[in-house]
């Protein structure tokens, strides 16, 4: 079997190699296939047009190619929205890229900065109590992300109570006029603020005001 890189060309200002090889097989039938490399990647395993390559080099520049690949793809989908590491390597997944290729992409973009996990859940956070949802319920979107527990917990930490009720007032007064006195109803109340994710004193306190 012989294998032979055949083109060499550059993509992306230089960044990028896009490699093509032709794979001649014992009885002379050719195949030809192409992977695009970080230009790193490329000079790392020593390539160039022309170069007759062993199958230990093909393997290398097919594992290569396929972090570049899922690098690539990362890339793109952080460009239209912050991710988790997590969430990213899951919808890579989805685009067909393998475990291992998706878990050690999004690992590398955070190490680049590309992924900020602290400050995606600083800013969601703000962005759920907008929409006056509770602790609960702000933790359990979070964590559906994929977001670290710990990095959710402690900018939860951070939110004081009084917040929190007069955000629960702010829902209520969005939904109801009064509080009303029939107790089933009463109870469908409390149990929609529970589904936002408030605790039962922070609903107590919150009725209080609404009361008075």
């Amino acid at each position: 079997m012989k294998i032979e890189i055949i083109s060499v060309n550059a993509l992306g200002e230089g960044s990028e190699m896009l490699v093509g090889i032709s794979i001649t097989g014992e009885t002379g039938n050719v195949e030809k296939r192409k992977f695009l490399l970080f230009t790193e990647q490329y000079l790392e395993l020593g390539l160039c047009r022309g170069a007759i390559i062993d199958a230990d080099v093909f393997d290398q520049i097919e594992e290569a190619s396929k972090r570049c690949v899922a690098m690539r793809k990362g890339s793109d989908l952080l460009a239209y929205s912050s991710s988790s590491r997590v969430r990213l390597a899951q919808r890579l997944r989805q685009k067909g890229i393998d475990r291992d290729s998706a878990e050690d992409a999004a690992q590398r973009l955070a190490e680049l900065g590309l992924i900020d996990e602290e400050a995606d859940v600083e800013s969601l956070v703000r962005s759920c109590l907008k929409k006056l949802w509770g602790k609960k319920r702000i933790y359990r979107e979070l964590c559906a992300k994929g977001y670290d527990r710990d990095i959710i917990a402690s900018e939860l930490e951070g939110i004081d109570e009084e917040t929190l009720v007069n955000n629960c007032v702010a829902l209520f007064r969005k939904k109801h006029k009064v509080f009303p006195s029939d107790p089933d109803t009463q109870k469908k109340i409390i149990a929609s603020l529970v589904r936002y994710g408030y605790t039962f004193g922070e609903i107590k306190k919150a009725l209080q005001i609404i009361e008075k």
